[in-house]
């Protein structure tokens, strides 16, 4: 089953354009967290801001082929589940999780601590996969308008923009001091969840992961454990379901990406409640969705 839904045009945009706090379109997540940016500066897809399984993924820039592996490996097990990867498109770690996630066909959000302008994107050696991520359907965001010069505050800033987005921040690597970590404290500190990779002691960049583990991180080896905390079933997620009845197929469209009230769909469907009511029952029956305990209609 494929994550993510079609793109229509309306919802891409490959130039700059702004999200303010105050929109709908402005992700509930982070404005939850500790001082979150008043505005958002974006390109590509910003329907992926409202994806329910955002994860995180953060590490050094420095990398061994034990990261590398790993991180590959663990990647490449989320293909065909519905998770999107977000990281912050600096070298080392954060370019990889960008890279294995489009080899997997994976939505994929990279969050700059530059300007998205092109002249001013940091670093520019990741130029041509920041315009693959938008080509392929993803999103890049900033906080940092397209006038304004880098500095080098900016990127432990967006820190808290990485660690906000997303229910879990998955550690790969990093020293005991490093933005990997900033990123990691702000999980911990807004109560969200943070999966660390073991690694050898006597490397230092396995020094940052292991800090986090001892203190209380979840200790992260395989997908699996990323699957669980999402509450993703892989072989549900595999099976083929297909409907003969158009409004079954595009009800379970909309629900692919979140879970929606029964009144707010049949708004979306333009089709009054008693129409609906029939269609949801048959879809119940076949074990396809489910009233969740918020009253709202979810896959199962």
């Amino acid at each position: 089953m494929k994550s993510d839904l079609p793109i229509r045009p309306e919802e891409t945009d490959k130039n700059n354009a702004c999200i303010s706090i105050s929109d709908c379109d402005y992700p509930e997540l982070l404005k939850n967290i500790y001082d979150p940016p008043k505005l958002l500066f974006f390109k590509g897809n910003k329907k992926l801001l409202h994806y329910k399984n955002l994860l995180t993924v953060v590490g050094s820039r420095q990398t061994t082929d034990y990261h590398r592996n790993t991180l590959e490996k663990i990647i490449t097990d989320l293909k065909d589940t519905s998770i999107v990867i977000v990281s912050g498109l600096a070298v080392g770690i954060d370019r990889m999780a960008h890279r294995y996630a489009l080899d997997n066909d994976l939505p994929t959000i990279a969050v700059l601590g530059s300007s998205l302008d092109e002249r001013k994107l940091y670093p520019q050696e990741n130029l041509s996969l920041a315009r693959e991520i938008i080509n392929k359907g993803g999103l890049l965001l900033s906080e940092q308008s397209p006038q304004t010069k880098t500095q080098l505050w900016h990127f432990p800033k967006r820190n808290r923009i990485l660690a906000g987005l997303s229910k879990t921040t998955v550690v790969i690597s990093g020293a005991k001091k490093s933005g990997t970590l900033i990123t990691a404290q702000v999980a911990i500190d807004e109560g969200r969840e943070v999966l660390a990779l073991p690694g050898n002691i006597n490397l230092r960049l396995n020094q940052g992961p292991n800090k986090l583990i001892k203190a209380g991180a979840g200790l992260l080896n395989c997908s699996k454990d990323i699957l669980r905390i999402y509450n993703i079933d892989k072989q549900i997620i595999k099976r083929k379901i297909t409907f003969k009845n158009k409004a079954h197929a595009k009800i379970y469209s909309l629900l692919q990406t979140e879970s929606i009230k029964l009144v707010d769909l049949a708004a979306r469907l333009n089709m009054p409640l008693a129409k609906i009511n029939p269609l949801i029952s048959e879809m119940e029956i076949r074990g396809i969705i489910k009233l969740n305990n918020l009253n709202q209609l979810e896959i199962i």
